[in-house]
Parts: structure tokens; C-alpha cells; sequence
């Protein structure tokens, strides 16, 4: 506990004028182009990718610090989101290539793989070796990819994640679930400070924050159904769900529409959120932080109850759909209402 507090205090003051000095040498800063996607990020002109940074030094010296591989495919992922940041790495397949090979690289020497699905199709292919490589690739790069495509209003990509280590943590005080709670602490006291900062738009996550964040909830989601076969899968499909839903929902779309998949675009369902909170409440600076803490709030209170429910693949399964249905028919009802605003 004390270690806990002693983070806090000293994680929120580092951080704040860590934040401070990058603003002032504008390193890791970028000015907000109000006529792009990101128009939405920020309410001043300038932006810091600190998030990521700041989140990256707690892994490496208060979480994982005697896992020299997964340090070092941490540091890998965050510099490949850098790059990105930096516009070094523009081009989103240069940027997907990379993360493949760092992706695949880890899992085949760490063996962190995907073992059940509780489907019986996919676990009769994934008892073939290379395709549960190609499997556990495919569901990092896409919850990876989706926690950039929620990182576009303050505190939703924070504030999920925030939600989801929370729920692992209640979970795992359970005797009979295996996991790594004390490293659940610092994480969720690291979360507890991003999402302050990022909902009063000091910092952001970016490129390197969001696939630090992605990696990382993925390694979790996979040790946490490995590790205890009591759980259900599904229970791990409803604590993903989200980034993961954005993803593939706006590749389908996008093929609908018949645009580039990597073309970013303000057609997220947080952008129509906020699109109806600035029509309404137009002097509220803390609408685009509003905007995560509404759609959170609805993710809060159904990862909650799949919790409760974390071995019934059944109810579980009826949660993941409600959800579904839940986002499909806001996203459209949304963008119906705004799409002329």
C-alpha cells in the first residue's frame, strides 16, 4: 500500500512536469490540425504524446522489470506508435508490417497463445500449431489497431482500460482465479493518473500509448484464460470488446463505402457522441471528455455484470450481443442525427 501511494504522489508530479518540460522544448508535441480526424483530441492547439511515455517507464521499472523479453517487445511496440507519432512511419501498412513482426516474434518464443475459444470450429484449427500463431497474431493486431480508433476523445481509451484492469483485479482477489494482482495496482494507480491528465486535455496516449496499452491487455486477456480454465473466453471477448468492435466495424464499413481501410476519418461512433453533446451544451469545454466518460459508463456497467458472470459462457455470450446490438443502433441513430451538423 505504501508503495501504491508513494506511485501516486510521485508518478502525478513526475508526470505533470515531465508534461511541463516536453511542452516547453517541444519534444514529443505536435499542433492540432483543426480541419483533420484529430480536431477532436484537444481543446488547446497542442498536444503531448507523454501518455505513452510515462506509461511505458512503469512497465518497464514497476511491473515487468525482471521480464527482460517482454520489456524489450514493450519497448518494440511503443517505439513503432513513436514513429507513427512523429509521422516517421506515415504509412499505416509500414506501420501494421511492424507490429506483425514484433507480434509474431513474441508470441512464438514467449508461447503466449490462444488455447480455447470454447468455438469449436476455431479450437479444432487452433489444436494445428501455426494456426494458433496466425490466430493470436490476428487478435493482438486488431485489439491493437482498435485502442488507436477509440483514442479520439479524452478519457475513452484510459478510462476503458482503466475499467477493464479493475475488473481483472476484483476477479483475481477471487481464490479460485490465478493472476499477477500486485502488478494490477501499480497499473490501475498509473491509469488513475493518465486519466486525469487526459481529462482536463494535458496529455494524450497517441500512436505509442494506445499499442502499449493494446499489447499490453492483450497479454493479460491470454495469461488470464490460459491460466484458468474456469473462465470463460467469452468473459475475455466482453473485457476486449470494444476496441476490438470499433476496428472491425470500421474496416467493414470503410469496404462499404469503398475507401481505403488506413484513411482515417471522423465516422467513429465517439465522434457522433460528441458531435450531440457540442449541439446541445455548446460553452462545455469537457464535452470531448464527456464524450468517453458517457460511452464508459454504459462499458463500466456491462463489464461489471460480466464479471459476475466471468465462467457462464452463456450469459456471457448474451452480454457480448446486447452490447453489440447496444452500439450498432447508437452509432446509427447518431450518425443519423449529425451527420449534417
Amino acid at each position: 500500500m505504501n508503495l501504491i501511494i508513494s506511485y501516486f504522489i510521485i508518478g502525478s508530479f513526475f508526470l505533470y512536469y515531465l508534461y511541463k518540460f516536453l511542452i516547453k522544448y517541444n519534444i514529443l508535441v505536435e499542433k492540432v490540425d483543426r480541419s483533420s480526424h484529430k480536431k477532436f483530441l484537444f481543446l488547446n492547439d497542442q498536444k503531448s504524446y507523454v501518455g505513452g511515455f510515462f506509461l511505458l517507464i512503469t512497465l518497464v521499472f514497476f511491473v515487468f522489470d525482471k521480464n527482460f523479453f517482454f520489456i524489450i517487445s514493450l519497448i518494440l511496440i511503443f517505439l513503432v506508435g513513436i514513429l507513427s507519432d512523429s509521422d516517421v512511419i506515415s504509412s499505416p501498412q509500414i506501420r501494421l508490417f511492424i507490429q506483425l513482426i514484433v507480434i509474431i516474434i513474441f508470441v512464438t518464443y514467449s508461447n503466449t497463445l490462444v488455447e480455447d475459444t470454447r468455438i469449436e470450429l476455431i479450437d479444432n484449427l487452433l489444436k494445428n500449431n501455426f494456426f494458433k500463431i496466425i490466430f493470436t497474431m490476428f487478435c493482438f493486431l486488431v485489439l491493437i489497431n482498435g485502442c488507436n480508433f477509440i483514442d479520439g476523445a479524452n478519457s475513452l481509451l484510459i478510462g476503458y482500460f482503466l475499467i477493464v484492469s479493475i475488473c481483472i483485479f476484483i476477479l483475481s482477489s477471487s481464490e479460485s482465479v490465478i493472476f499477477e494482482e500486485e502488478s494490477l495496482d501499480i497499473i490501475i494507480c498509473c491509469l488513475l493518473i493518465l486519466f486525469v491528465f487526459n481529462f482536463f486535455s494535458k496529455i494524450i496516449m497517441g500512436d505509442s500509448g494506445a499499442y502499449l496499452l493494446g499489447f499490453l491487455f492483450g497479454y493479460y486477456a491470454i495469461i488470464l484464460a490460459n491460466e484458468n480454465l474456469n473462465i470463460s473466453p467469452f468473459y475475455i471477448l466482453n473485457l476486449l470488446w470494444y476496441p476490438a468492435f470499433e476496428n472491425l466495424f470500421s474496416i467493414l464499413r470503410k469496404i462499404k463505402s469503398k475507401i481505403s481501410v488506413s484513411t482515417p476519418d471522423n465516422y467513429h461512433l465517439h465522434h457522433f457522441v460528441f458531435l450531440e453533446l457540442k449541439k446541445n451544451f455548446k460553452k462545455n469545454n469537457f464535452n470531448n471528455s464527456l464524450t468517453g466518460i458517457i460511452i464508459n459508463l454504459f462499458n463500466f456497467i456491462l463489464l461489471f455484470i460480466a464479471t459476475i458472470f466471468a465462467n457462464h459462457s452463456g450469459y456471457l455470450s448474451i452480454i457480448l450481443l446486447f452490447n453489440i446490438v447496444i452500439y450498432l443502433t447508437a452509432y446509427y441513430f447518431l450518425k443519423m442525427r449529425n451527420l449534417k451538423y
